[in-house]
C-alpha cells in the first residue's frame, strides 16, 4: 500500500470469515511495510473489533454483512470496521474491572479495551443505518 491509498473487503458476518478479514488485514500491513509491535497492535485491535461486530452486531439469526476498510496516510494506518446491525458505540464501553479474580469476572468486556489499549485513537459513528468503528495506529 501506499500513502492514500485505500483497499476494502466486504463479507457476511459469520464467525468462519473472522480469517479472511484477518488476512486481508495481514495483507495490508505487509504491503505497507508496517511491521514488528505496530503491526501486531493493529493485527489485534482488528481482530477484537470484527468479532465483536460479528458476534453481537446482529441479532441471532439475521444475516448482514461486515466491511474492513484498510488506509494508509503518511502518518497512520487506520482501519475501519463497518456493519450494518443495531447501534452499539463501543466508546462508552466502560473499562473493566482487572482487579477482580478471573474467577469473578463476567465473560467478555475485554475486547473494547483492548482495541484502546492496542490503538492510538478509535473513533465511532453511526451513519446511514450502518456502525462505523475507526482504529487509529500512529507510524514512527
Amino acid at each position: 500500500m501506499k500513502p492514500g491509498e485505500e483497499k476494502k473487503i466486504r463479507v457476511p458476518a459469520r464467525l468462519e470469515n473472522l480469517e479472511k478479514l484477518i488476512d486481508f488485514t495481514l495483507s495490508c500491513l505487509r504491503s505497507a511495510g508496517i511491521e514488528g509491535e505496530t503491526a501486531s497492535d493493529i493485527h489485534l485491535a482488528v481482530d477484537e473489533a470484527c468479532t465483536n461486530c460479528i458476534s453481537y452486531t446482529y441479532p441471532s439469526g439475521s444475516p448482514g454483512d461486515i466491511e474492513l476498510t484498510c488506509t494508509l496516510s503518511e502518518r497512520s494506518f487506520v482501519a475501519t470496521v463497518r456493519d450494518w446491525g443495531i447501534t452499539f458505540n463501543p466508546l462508552k464501553v466502560g473499562p473493566p474491572d482487572l482487579n477482580l479474580d478471573i474467577d469473578r469476572r463476567p465473560v467478555g468486556g475485554l475486547g473494547v479495551y483492548l482495541m484502546k489499549k492496542f490503538s492510538d485513537r478509535l473513533e465511532y459513528r453511526r451513519e446511514n443505518g450502518s456502525n462505523l468503528l475507526t482504529i487509529i495506529k500512529m507510524l514512527d
